[in-house]
């Protein structure tokens, strides 16, 4: 499709108008063309395969290849969409394997798109729970075509979270602390987005519950029974066929082990079993590794070795001040054979989306 010129873009944006490209066949409703995923899989090097599994903040060169499966947009990279809208052009053709491009839209302040017209009153997810069903889906629909029309494809979000109370109750983000509102309400935003030819990636798994801490900033327990987990994270479940996965949880669930969820590979195991991706919050975050005692290049590792799909960071991945993802991944895998087969599931998993999403037609 031909490029839209920028004042005609800043028009639309201001109308509210849809100029998204053609939308394609939801993802929902189209499996995944397993001899292509196996072709394009068995085309990629072993730094290829690894850069399958990062999703970052958009990288600094601007000529250079992306390598990287997913670009991240956070802060203020969507405050001026057609920039931004360049930049997903650019980024895409510059990528042997189409990238998703992704962001974070939930609803009321936490709305990376609250400049667009039609996306301007988008209502907390907890004011959403009032909303009739089909209100909601429309909701989704919407958001998931103002994305489009900036060329993002994933959207982090909604929240799943059960939360009667607690932190996740008080930013308003879950919708209720009802599992079957939570589960309807969430649910028709991700078909919402599924109809606007956008992936939902549902969070924070298996569920923040009613817990105080914010678990970006200090080390959240969760001192649950295993049956509790599982019952918190069935909420996600209702909604499998709109997700392309799930996002992992920063808390520590104490029945299944010490570290956060993100890095405990029987939580990512039942992520897995929803059959979409395993994503991690963000392993940039400082914190993260403090609360840990190790360093940051061992929490990418642990982050692998869990049998995460996706590893996000907020830091760009060819920043000099940053990890140098490509180099921990490709020294971790090395030659092992368990390590490269764990490799090789992962990114069979991250292209069958990509295939499901249309990015991989043609090849």
């Amino acid at each position: 499709m031909p490029a839209v010129p920028a004042l005609l873009f800043t028009l639309l944006l201001a109308t509210g108008a849809r100029a998204a490209p053609p939308r394609p066949l939801p993802f929902s409703e189209r499996a995944p063309d397993e001899a292509r995923v196996e072709r394009v899989l068995g085309s990629l090097s072993l730094r290829d395969k690894v850069g399958q599994l990062l999703l970052a903040y958009p990288q600094v060169g601007k000529d250079t290849p992306v390598e990287v499966g997913g670009v991240l947009f956070v802060g203020g990279t969507l405050r001026k969409p057609d920039a931004a809208r360049e930049r997903i052009r650019s980024s895409r053709e510059r990528a042997r394997v189409p990238p998703f491009f992704a962001v974070d839209i939930e609803g009321g302040g936490f709305n990376r798109l609250s400049r667009h017209a039609a996306l301007k009153e988008l209502p907390l997810a907890r004011d959403m729970a009032s909303l009739e069903d089909a209100q909601v889906e429309d909701w989704g629909r919407r958001v998931g075509e103002a994305m489009r029309q900036v060329g993002l494809n994933m959207n982090l979000a909604p929240v799943f979270d059960v939360a009667p109370a607690g932190h996740m109750f008080r930013n308003g983000r879950a919708f209720s602390g009802e599992p079957a509102v939570v589960q309807r309400k969430a649910t028709a935003f991700a078909r919402g987005l599924s109809r606007a030819g956008v992936v939902s990636i549902g969070k924070h798994f298996p569920g923040y519950g009613d817990l105080d801490a914010d678990s970006d900033h200090v080390r959240a327990l969760a001192d649950w029974s295993q049956e509790r987990v599982r019952h918190e994270a069935s909420a996600f479940r209702a909604a499998d066929r709109f997700l392309g996965g799930v996002m992992m949880s920063n808390i520590v669930y104490t029945a299944f082990g010490p570290a956060p969820a993100i890095l405990e590979p029987s939580l990512v195991a039942l992520a897995h079993e929803g059959g979409g991706l395993s994503v991690t919050d963000d392993v940039a975050i400082q914190a993260l590794a403090a609360h840990l005692g190790t360093t940051r290049e061992e929490v990418v590792r642990r982050a692998f070795l869990a049998g995460n799909d996706l590893i996000l960071t907020t830091e760009p991945p060819d920043w000099s001040g940053g990890l140098d993802y490509f180099g921990i991944l490709t020294e971790l895998v090395g030659t092992d054979a368990q390590r490269l087969g764990r490799l090789d599931a992962a990114v069979r998993r991250v292209l069958r989306l990509k295939d499901r999403m249309g990015l991989l037609d043609g090849r």
